[in-house]
């Protein structure tokens, strides 16, 4: 009798309150294939469809399929359908979700407090500067310290680009013009605080309930890449958007150790090498995400600034590296000589 097994389907009974063959969250799995799955495993993404960590997540998905020969089935719940990153973090823990596109700064809130180096606040010069220290043998040591600290497993990095700040009444081009603004930013302390000290108050709220949050006037504006700033369709409500690249927080896509440590080993050399051919992929497709991102911003009325005096901005970042990073300031002065 062959067996399927779904990762994590206990622990998914408790929360979606039934499982029933390929019946997870009250979504059936179709499968369409000659070949029936021996395994369907859920990875879930708080992003909309067309963003690219839903086309990255969709690339991993087909890439496991195929080393697979379609023994291995993973599922994509976009739009934050399985909860936000404390939430599937959690689930992931308990081995009620398998696979995940994390973080960098939530990680830091998960108690993996070396990732806080690529998650502080104008660390990064650029693009090119990001990836040379995911790619080097200290990002390297960073991914595998997720699986030290945690209930997870980092298998690559992603890259969903710079993140900005954007306001719903007024523009942003000074650091002055931070000052009372009610910032929304993600649940982790390190943004909170990073917000904080640019002069703005911070406000951690939901993401699925940011949208709201900027229509009603709860907030006064967030901060978010260009590409999900777009498809989350946040310009409607705040069609201000300054270029200040505060932070360059590495996205990871994660495994849960309970799900990992359930598959043979040619399943988790599969899923380990469609993840770092979904880096690859994601390094090639972010730049022309974003180049259509800030098209389609342009074209839709947003207004695209570039800040005053940017260093301006990264000088007030000092109690922030003081209270996060004291114990790494070795790695930090590694990152930024990395060329």
């Amino acid at each position: 009798m062959k067996n399927t097994m779904l990762i994590g389907a206990a622990a998914a009974f408790v929360m979606a309150g039934f499982v029933a063959g390929y019946i997870l969250l009250g979504r059936k799995t179709e499968i369409k294939d000659e070949i029936e799955p021996e395994i369907v495993l859920c990875y879930g993404e708080v992003n909309t469809e067309g963003h690219i960590m839903i086309d990255s997540a969709n690339f991993f998905a087909d890439r496991v399929k195929e080393l697979t020969g379609g023994k291995v089935v993973v599922d994509i719940y976009p739009s934050g359908q399985l909860g936000d990153d404390t939430r599937c973090y959690r689930s992931m823990e308990m081995g009620a979700l398998d696979l995940y596109r994390g973080n960098g700064a939530s990680l830091v809130e998960c108690g993996n407090p070396m990732i806080s180096v690529l998650a502080l606040p104008y660390i990064f010069r650029d693009r090119e500067h990001f990836w040379t220290v995911c790619n080097s043998e200290l990002g390297e040591e960073i991914l595998d310290n997720i699986g030290e600290c945690t209930g997870m497993i980092g298998l690559a990095y992603l890259d969903e680009g710079a993140r900005n700040f954007f306001t719903t009444k007024k523009p942003v081009r000074k650091l002055e013009d931070m000052k009372g603004l009610k910032i929304r930013v993600q649940m982790t302390s390190m943004m909170e605080d990073t917000v904080d000290a640019l002069g703005a108050e911070a406000l951690p709220i939901a993401y699925v309930e940011l949208y709201t949050a900027l229509e009603s006037g709860i907030v006064d504006g967030a901060e978010n890449p260009p590409v999900s700033y777009y498809y989350n369709k946040f310009y409607e409500a705040a069609p201000y958007y300054v270029k200040d690249g505060h932070t360059y927080t590495p996205g990871v896509i994660l495994v849960s150790k309970l799900t990992w440590g359930n598959l043979k080993k040619e399943y988790q050399d599969a899923l380990l090498q469609a993840a770092k051919e979904t880096q690859e992929y994601n390094r090639k497709a972010i730049d022309t995400a974003d180049r259509k991102a800030y098209a389609a911003l342009e074209r839709a009325g947003v207004t695209i600034l570039e800040p005053e005096d940017p260093e301006e901005w990264g000088k007030a970042m000092g109690p922030v590296y003081e209270k996060y990073s004291a114990q790494y300031l070795d790695l930090i002065e590694e990152v930024r000589q990395m060329k």
